[in-house]
């Protein structure tokens, strides 16, 4: 027996009744649990790249005292569908047999009914505008990503969102349909692949119509807003995350949160703040480039020291190693034996890089693998890596080999 589903008839119903059909233990993501069939239910199961609904399965209303306490106790740790029966899998056992309460997470079902719809208002732009089609949807508590086969530039993305807010202040009503057969080969709707069975159309007149079995709102306004959060190219395409209602007003009270804390650190007006943030980019690439100089000069001048010395070591508490390769290699042409730069200290460590123009320096980290902490590798030419000892172990490893 399939389950009737009451989202069908109401995406807005909040609480009802039903009957247990079975009750099986089960596991869930780890979890033990019991698998529980009604004869009807309003729970959203997981499928069509949405998340399952939540709630609660409960023997009577009187376990139930309030909307609070119901979401603290939740009870549904997943809801999913297999050839028209819907399975709820829960923390509690449920008899067969027994008639019994039920209510949804509606907070998180509005909310999801909210991107979902907005979703549509998207793809629908965006197949009229650029003949392009969703391959690809997910949304989740976090987050909502739509896959399109094709690339967008900036001036696209405002062209879809103006449009799909457009839709919204119109406040258009959702029209939900059951077509038959052959009322369905008339229609020209969008679909990610070929349907059997009954088909159920979700149409947004002048805007989109998708064939589609998740809860949606019964008009545009209750979307509230649409706002394209981010998009970047992915296989070929872009993918696209979307922020509808409460999501979206969440996202922007956040980012301009931030943009009035870069106008204090900046001491800029908002309107400004991009071109102070590039000024201070810019200060500060100019002031790393100085930095490199004068650690470069520094460690040229430590080196000149060690020139002539047989198994040179020169010590820095954390100079760059793209500096010091050169400096190195420098100082390599001028010395006898293994040249080693450390940086660090006794407490902590060091990075180590070894050259050597006479020696083969894999014997040394041999011998640095023989009594210390070591890691690292290379070639008969250079060795790195990071070794937790004094330098003054390192120098008498180094001077004994």
């Amino acid at each position: 027996m399939n389950t009737e589903l009451l989202y069908n008839i109401s995406a807005y119903t909040r609480e009802f009744t039903a009957t247990v059909i079975s009750s099986v233990q089960a596991k869930i993501n780890g979890r033990d649990c019991y698998d529980i069939v009604l004869d009807r239910t309003a729970f959203f199961p997981e499928q069509g790249g949405q998340d399952c609904d939540s709630g609660i399965i409960v023997r009577s209303s009187d376990d139930v005292f309030d909307e609070a306490s119901s979401k603290k106790n939740e009870n549904i740790l997943h809801v999913s569908i297999k050839d028209g029966v819907i399975h709820h899998f829960c923390t509690d056992n449920i008899e067969s047999g027994f008639q019994v309460f039920c209510r949804i997470n509606w907070e998180q079902r509005f909310d999801r009914m909210q991107q979902h719809s907005g979703e549509h208002l998207v793809s629908g732009t965006v197949h009229r505008f650029f003949g392009a089609d969703n391959v690809g949807f997910h949304l989740s508590g976090r987050e909502v990503t739509l896959d399109f086969n094709t690339v967008f530039e900036e001036k696209d993305l405002d062209l879809i969102e103006d449009t799909v807010n457009r839709a919204i202040f119109e406040n258009i009503e959702t029209i939900i349909s059951f077509p038959a057969p052959d009322e369905l080969e008339k229609i020209d709707y969008r679909s990610k692949k070929e349907l059997t069975g009954q088909v159920r159309i979700v149409e947004y007149p002048g805007y989109d119509i998708c064939a589609c079995c998740a809860p949606h709102v019964e008009r545009t306004g209750e979307i509230g807003c649409i706002r394209i959060a981010a998009a970047e190219h992915f296989k070929g395409g872009t993918r696209m995350w979307i922020e509808c209602g409460q999501r979206a007003l969440l996202s922007a009270r956040t980012l301009l949160r931030d943009a009035r804390s870069i106008s204090r650190i900046t001491s800029a007006k908002l309107s400004d703040i991009v071109t102070a943030v590039n000024k201070l980019n810019e200060d500060l690439k100019s002031t790393r480039f100085e930095l490199v100089r004068q650690e470069r000069i520094i460690l040229a001048g430590k080196a000149g020291e060690l020139a002539g010395k047989t198994n040179p070591i020169l010590i820095t508490e954390n100079a760059d190693p793209d500096n010091i390769r050169p400096i190195l290699n420098e100082l390599a042409e001028k010395t006898e034996g293994y040249c080693t730069a450390l940086t660090g200290n006794d407490e902590k460590g060091y990075r180590f890089i070894t050259t050597s123009k006479n020696r083969d320096c894999r014997e040394l980290l041999n011998g640095f693998k023989a009594s210390l902490a070591v890691k690292g590798g290379g070639n008969a030419e250079m060795i790195q890596g990071t070794i937790v000892a004094a330098a003054g172990q390192i120098e008498e490893i180094i001077n004994g080999i």
